[in-house]
């Protein structure tokens, strides 16, 4: 193991820790993440990289650079935050923040200076002569921007080697899991106003159209594949007076689906069920694309040489009190204790399951490396992730952390206030260090690279990457609704 590389995420943990909780005071949510852009980039060229910001068009994206030559690997990092979960630290209730309405409730004040803990372990390494590049990405907008995607529309990963990441969970694991492909879709209704009790007749009410568009919708769920999903929010109703029929309204889609042909199929069904509430309610429809993102390619080969650095860096110690602590998270979510662990090792076989289960006290912190086995047909997590789209540009790879308490959710306000917690940091600094092992045994293993490339062309199967259209442009979310 390269120990002596790694020991200076350990001697600088106390900046690393602070860096995160930085960003975890100031939660920006997608492509609005200046404050958080500048903590980040000041901290890297006080280390020597080489940064380029703003980076592929996107204001809030960056890269981070050091060394020369092949093989070039990424990192990506995110630090951006969910609107309306603001929550205090260290709290076991629910409390806002007061002034603050956003809330890092996935953990991306970690996952980003996680990531820049692997860059300075790699760098070190690097300094020492030999070849290789490691590139930071600083990527905004994972949260309802899908940002790699139009950093991926750019190029921006075509010239990897690889790229790996990491996110903040309850275990410690190899994520082997595909993704779900989404598209983000805003419609917009047009009617006629009129006084709804004085001549209601001459009115069209877009919120009606608006509301029957997600009836329709909600009847649509019943004849789509199972592994689908349609949400949505009604971002602009149109006025607060319900004597005014409202003349305009808005609502925001996200369609999913496993892949990215079954998502531009459901996509042209809602279509028409949006045209046809707008026939029905003699008003006017239009759409607009705000985002969409590509189901995750696996790797196997980087899975293999993420699980080697799981058992090569030990884990990290936790205290009596951090345990306790994790307890009474746990005690305030809903879900019964095993359901998080269960699903996760579902993967494995039932003896295996019913073993490893038996062994573990499941009231814990999850302080242990969920066993992996190689799936050919890899599970399908029920979310999406823009990480998809790089690894449609290069073999990717990802791990999760144990970082927050076992059942706290996922955006959830238990997540928000272990975010600046001591096994959260601990964790943050762990995945840094399985990260940068990793990296450091590929730059020196350049068969393992080759083998990684030739599965990942094997995977694509002569399919092509479908960027996002040119003429859509990131927007922050905080736009969305106040078109009128």
């Amino acid at each position: 193991m390269y120990r002596d590389f790694l020991d200076i995420i350990e001697q600088k943990s106390k900046e690393l820790d602070d860096l995160s909780d930085q960003i975890w005071d100031h939660p920006e949510t997608a492509f609005s993440e200046t404050e958080s852009v500048k903590i980040l980039i000041d901290f890297l060229c006080k280390e020597g990289f080489e940064v380029t910001s703003p980076a592929y068009g996107v204001e809030t994206a960056f890269t981070a650079k050091y060394g020369n030559g092949k093989p070039v690997i990424g990192i990506l990092g995110e630090y951006d935050a969910l609107a309306e979960l603001s929550q205090k630290s260290d709290c076991l209730w629910k409390e806002k923040v007061e002034g603050l309405s956003n809330g890092h409730g996935c953990g991306h004040n970690l996952l980003g200076v996680g990531g820049i803990a692997a860059a300075l372990a790699v760098k070190k390494y690097l300094e020492s002569g030999a070849p290789g590049t490691i590139i930071y990405y600083g990527c905004p907008g994972e949260e309802g921007g899908s940002g790699k995607a139009f950093m991926a529309r750019e190029g921006a990963f075509l010239d990897l080697d690889l790229a790996l990441s990491w996110h903040p969970a309850e275990v410690n694991e190899v994520i082997q899991d595909t993704s779900l492909a989404n598209i983000q879709v805003l419609y917009k209704f047009s009617g006629v106003s009129a006084h709804a009790a004085g001549n209601p007749q001459n009115g069209r009410s877009a919120l009606d159209a608006v509301e029957l568009m997600n009836v329709g919708c909600n009847f649509l769920r019943e004849h789509i594949i199972d592994q689908a999903r349609i949400h949505y929010a009604i971002v602009n109703s149109g006025g607060f007076s319900p004597n005014v029929v409202q003349s305009y309204g808005e609502v925001l889609y996200l369609i999913r689906a496993p892949k990215v042909k079954q998502v531009q199929e459901l996509l042209e069904r809602v279509n028409k069920i949006a045209q046809g509430m707008a026939l029905a309610t003699e008003t006017k429809v239009e759409y607009e694309i705000i985002k969409s993102c590509s189901n995750l390619i696996p790797n196997h080969v980087l899975e293999a040489s993420l699980l080697r650095s799981f058992q090569k860096v030990p884990m990290p110690v936790y205290t009596k009190e951090e345990r306790e602590l994790a307890r009474k998270y746990t005690l305030t979510a809903s879900r019964t204790e095993r359901a998080v662990l269960e699903t996760h090792i579902s993967r494995m076989n039932q003896q295996e399951n019913s073993q490893f289960l038996q062994q573990r006290k499941l009231d814990d912190f999850y302080d242990f490396v969920i066993p992996y086995e190689k799936k050919l047909t890899p599970p399908l997590m029920g979310g999406s992730t823009d990480v998809g789209d790089v690894s449609w540009q290069c073999p990717t790879a990802q791990i999760e952390t144990s970082t927050w308490a076992p059942n706290s959710g996922g955006h959830s306000w238990q997540i928000v206030s272990q975010g600046k917690g001591s096994m959260a940091h601990k964790a943050m600094r762990y995945a840094g260090k399985v990260l940068a092992e990793t990296i450091i045994y590929l730059l020196t293993s350049p068969d393992v690279i080759k083998q990684a490339k030739e599965e990942y062309k094997e995977r694509m199967q002569g399919e092509v990457y479908m960027p996002i259209p040119k003429e859509i442009k990131p927007r922050p979310i905080e736009e969305l609704g106040r078109s009128k």
